[in-house]
């Protein structure tokens, strides 16, 4: 039986391995390219509020993206070509994966309280330091702020009040307590004086809520998307590992064969 005269089931096997990988591939490079640029660009990934020791995503995404890249060339080369040794090592990369991200997953449900303290006890000093050109001598620090702000449509970390306790340029100012700009509703950011026209406390141009609550919002309203993302991707996972238990078995047998037929 030569591999030309599989039955469907294998071919479609073969195939869809082959498919499915390039989109690893796909999805590899563009991680990888991703967690470069946050990597290299100052404020990339908010780095400077979401540095953690261990929960640091511009290294995490060069990782992880590297590693589909790998994990990507391995399975289509080995099912492309044959090749018994890539296919095996592609079955223990997808096997060591799953148990990867069971690990991942325990971890980030037990650090989830670690990072949120280091993330607001760091947002409240990087607070503390914007607008100090010893301390932000390239305006990183208030790129960064200034981008959560106004992406998260928020001020401060727990609320506008933050500005004018823990940074003494935004307090008892010729208006009162003021915020920066990037605390102004989106309608009111092109006005320069919208932050510092008024006392936060009746400045209506503002966003009154904290950008701790904000963000946590943002991830549980997405976190369902997360679990039918991680779903599939444990179903796909499991299904190629079976596909290629499968084609690993074919291989050998279909050599045998041929070996047979023709002594």
């Amino acid at each position: 039986m030569a591999s030309e005269d599989r039955g469907c089931c294998d071919k479609c096997a073969k195939l869809f391995i082959m498919m499915i990988n390039i989109v690893i591939v796909i999805v590899g490079g563009a991680i990888l390219a991703a967690g470069i640029y946050w990597q290299l660009s100052p404020t990339g990934f908010y780095k400077e509020v979401f540095n953690h020791n261990i929960f640091n995503v511009p290294i995490i995404s060069i990782v992880i993206g590297s590693l589909l890249l790998l994990v990507g060339l391995c399975g289509f080369i080995g099912a492309c070509c044959e090749a018994m040794f890539l296919l095996k090592a592609y079955m223990g990369f997808l096997i060591v994966i799953m148990l990867m991200e069971i690990v991942v997953a325990v971890g980030c449900v037990a650090m989830k309280s670690s990072v949120e303290s280091y993330a607001t006890t760091r947002t409240q000093e990087l607070i503390g330091y914007y607008g100090d050109e010893d301390k932000d001598e390239a305006d990183i620090i208030k790129e960064t702020i200034d981008l959560i702000q106004e992406n998260f449509d928020c001020c401060g970390v727990d609320g506008p009040n933050d500005w004018s306790s823990l940074n003494a340029d935004f307090k008892d100012q010729t208006n009162g307590d003021i915020v920066p700009n990037s605390c102004c509703k989106e309608a009111n950011r092109d006005d320069d004086t919208c932050g510092s026209k008024a006392d936060y406390r009746t400045n209506d141009e503002i966003n009154s809520g904290g950008c701790k609550t904000s963000m946590m919002n943002f991830v549980e309203n997405n976190m369902l998307y997360v679990g039918i993302v991680a779903g599939v991707i444990v179903i796909l996972q499991v299904a190629i590992t079976l596909m290629v238990s499968s084609l690993v078995n074919t291989i050998p047998r279909e050599e045998h064969y041929i070996r047979y037929a023709t002594s």
